[in-house]
């Protein structure tokens, strides 16, 4: 892995502006590099709409009451932070319900214009304590990207989230963890913490729950990030087993922010814990 297993803003200020590593290019790729199933593939769009007007993000959905409880001490508990890209598609409201049932928190990074599409979904996650983050307007490149692109891709995915729950993401992940100085000025600017991952299952790649949930169980670390695609039904399918699995290896489940109890700085990048 190209970064090592520490927080990249404790190792240096910036990060070389051409593509880093070849090390990035097994980076998951659902939406340009490989070839998605029916009904994955987003749609493309030339130019970024006009900004969203910010408006009231609308009511709780019945019997979602915000989650209320202590966060947990990941300075004693051996936690791992589960993150889904690329949606919210409408079978993310069957990963909420599971979620909800086994009573685990996660982090979202959405697409704004699926995030537009599909408002209902974000408040519903905010209500049931997960954490949305900005993973760009339509999934685009970012190397060899203008700054002014790459800023715009993500204020319209703000605005999209802002309008649906009535704030700003904290976090960022960009498409295919294509990590630049401009990526990262961007992210400063907008109050945003770069984060990537340590554990890769590869589900854009190969189609098969068990074999996701196997990957996922298997790397975790204490302190990892867990890659995966809530878009992809394959996922989906492997979720319920990735968490027993993780329980069952005395993992806690956590969402970004706790993973580092809250302290998380704008333009750096985070790897895992």
């Amino acid at each position: 892995m190209l970064f090592g297993v520490a927080v990249l803003a404790g190792l240096a200020p910036q990060l070389p502006a051409q593509r880093t590593a070849p090390a990035l290019a097994h980076l998951a790729r659902p939406l340009a590099a490989a070839k998605p199933s029916a009904g994955t593939l987003l749609p493309v769009v030339t130019t970024l709409p006009e900004p969203l007007a910010a408006s009231s993000p609308g009511p709780v959905p019945p019997g979602n009451p915000p989650v209320k409880a202590e966060p947990p001490d990941c300075s004693r508990l051996k936690c791992v932070a589960l993150t889904m890209d690329d949606g919210p598609v409408p079978g993310t409201a069957n990963v909420l319900d599971l979620l909800r049932r086994k009573g685990v928190h996660a982090t979202f990074f959405v697409v704004g214009q699926l995030a537009r599409r599909h408002p209902a979904l974000l408040r519903r996650m905010v209500a049931e304590g997960h954490v949305v983050g900005n993973h760009s307007w339509n999934h685009p490149e970012f190397f060899g990207k203008k700054a002014r692109t790459i800023r715009g891709q993500l204020a319209h995915t703000d605005a999209a989230v802002r309008r649906a729950i009535g704030r700003d993401p904290v976090l960022m992940r960009p498409p295919f963890g294509e990590v630049t100085p401009k990526v990262r000025e961007a992210c400063r600017r907008l109050g945003e913490a770069v984060v990537l991952w340590d554990v890769d299952p590869l589900d854009w790649k190969d189609r098969k729950a068990s074999t996701i949930a196997h990957r996922v169980v298997k790397q975790a670390k204490r302190g990892s990030i867990i890659l995966t695609h809530d878009s992809l039904k394959t996922t989906r399918a492997a979720y319920s087993d990735i968490i027993d699995g993780l329980r069952a290896r005395g993992f806690t489940l956590v969402t970004v922010p706790e993973l580092f109890g809250g302290h998380l700085k704008a333009g750096r990048v985070y790897l895992r814990g």
